[in-house]
């Protein structure tokens, strides 16, 4: 089973995985099709660079950035003051209300929903069942996946990997963050937010 690395189709998540020096066997998607949208001219073309993993890597719009519809490029105070204007008072929310024109939270709830079955059934789901049953003797496939994204779409995406409603559950993260998703008891039936790993102090 490989490892895969699902990213955004918006240029500043290409280039964050670019940024990641993963050095993947094959080129990226983008490097492939347009050898020029690298934003690095620097970087050296794949098959100069030390080979660390054979993840493939998948450009998707199921984990694009949240469709903001007509607040796209505009800050939550001039949302509020253009809210106001139309005379809607109550406090915009993006987790409840959504964006006009865009996505609501039930468009975005959908299709990370679709991604994470997707995830669950192609990555995770044997190496699961290959770690909990007693009687496999073969070593479990590797089940890694990263996700290489944005702000309020990772966001809902923790949210959902648990089961939360948007409005349920607030997550924090910022530029340049990493967080880790899990299972407890290593069953598909516990999605869990994996808050900090095992202290391992070295010998010596």
């Amino acid at each position: 089973m490989e490892r895969n690395v699902y990213v955004s189709p918006r240029q500043r998540a290409k280039r964050t995985l670019e940024l990641l020096g993963l050095s993947c066997h094959d080129p990226y998607p983008w490097q492939t099709t347009s050898p020029s949208e690298s934003s690095d001219a620097s970087l050296a073309p794949p098959e100069q660079q030390t080979h660390k993993t054979d993840a493939r890597v998948e450009v998707t719009e199921a984990i694009r950035e949240w469709d903001y519809g007509d607040y796209e490029g505009i800050t939550s105070k001039e949302i509020q003051e253009r809210r106001e204007k139309e005379g809607i008072k109550e406090k915009w929310d993006i987790w409840t209300d959504g964006c006009p024109g865009g996505e609501s939270p039930t468009d975005v709830t959908q299709r990370l929903d679709a991604l994470i079955h997707e995830i669950r059934l192609k990555y995770h789901s044997l190496i699961l069942s290959s770690s909990t049953s007693s009687a496999s003797t073969s070593p479990a496939p590797a089940g890694d996946v990263l996700v290489v994204a944005h702000g309020h779409i990772l966001r809902a995406f923790a949210m959902r990997w648990i089961n939360e409603p948007l409005t349920r559950t607030s997550f924090l993260m910022e530029a340049g963050g990493v967080g880790t998703l899990s299972y407890e008891h290593k069953s598909l039936e516990e999605p869990a937010v994996l808050l900090g790993g095992g202290f391992v102090v070295g010998e010596g």
